[in-house]
């Protein structure tokens, strides 16, 4: 009878040892605490500097890298980084395919009363073709109202300062004293009549006094203020006089 109870106590006990503080771990958690703890000692070890100190090259210093020395090197003869193909010439310069070149818009006739070339001291009997023949007259996207509205929003942004509300040069930099030369009238007959390429070119590039706006301006937003400059043109002219000036491909 004492035996069969100290039998029991016995068990009892041995059964009662896996909930005790002293348990032993089964061999699958050992193991996954052992990897918790590798993982998380990799993760410490990961916290560098780097990103702070990297290597890098800094603008017009020297560098060891390059046998020459310098850091700054050009793209190889004959490559163009991805992003900066300029295939359709029509859509990034505003000029037309067949022609060879993408300099300034420049007429073909001098402005009167010069008398360096052999051409006619007067353009009015020229058309726009004649007078910027290297210049696209057409529009390289279909026109849309939402491209108008886009057009007319960065106009009064870049524009309006120097050429007015409504495109007669006028705007707030002419009326506080830049005249010298005066921002140009885009109700001209010359500006009516120059095809969209040319204006393209001139925010591109430049002209007179008025700087290029390339940096400031991305290539489908000139087109869009170009076509906002049709749409202003029209609205200025006689009822009788208007024709189609925003045609596209």
């Amino acid at each position: 009878m004492w035996s069969f109870r100290k039998k029991a106590d016995t068990e009892t006990r041995g059964d009662g040892e896996l909930f005790s503080p002293r348990c032993r771990v089964p061999a699958s958690p050992r193991l996954l605490l052992l990897l918790l703890i590798a993982h998380c000692l990799l993760l410490t070890t990961a916290c560098r500097r780097d990103m702070q100190d990297q290597p890098k090259a800094i603008a017009y210093r020297q560098s060891t890298f390059f046998k020459d020395g310098v850091a700054a090197h050009a793209p190889v003869e004959g490559t163009v980084p991805r992003g900066y193909l300029r295939a359709d010439r029509e859509f990034y310069f505003g000029k037309k395919s067949s022609y060879g070149n993408t300099g300034n818009s420049q007429p073909v006739m001098p402005l009167t009363g010069s008398s360096t070339s052999q051409a006619p001291s007067s353009g009015a009997n020229l058309g726009p073709a004649a007078m910027y023949p290297d210049d696209v007259d057409t529009f390289p996207f279909p026109i849309t109202k939402e491209a108008l509205d886009r057009g007319q929003e960065r106009y009064n942004i870049f524009c309006s300062v120097c050429h007015g509300a409504t495109g007669y040069g006028d705007g707030m930099v002419a009326r506080r004293g830049f005249s010298k030369p005066a921002p140009a009238s885009y109700h001209q007959d010359r500006l009516r009549q120059a095809p969209v390429g040319h204006f393209f070119d001139v925010m591109t590039n430049g002209w007179g006094a008025m700087p290029a706006y390339a940096s400031q301006i991305p290539v489908e937003d000139r087109w869009k203020i170009i076509a906002y400059i049709r749409a202003l043109q029209l609205s200025q002219m006689p009822q009788g006089e208007r024709q189609p000036m925003m045609t596209s491909k």
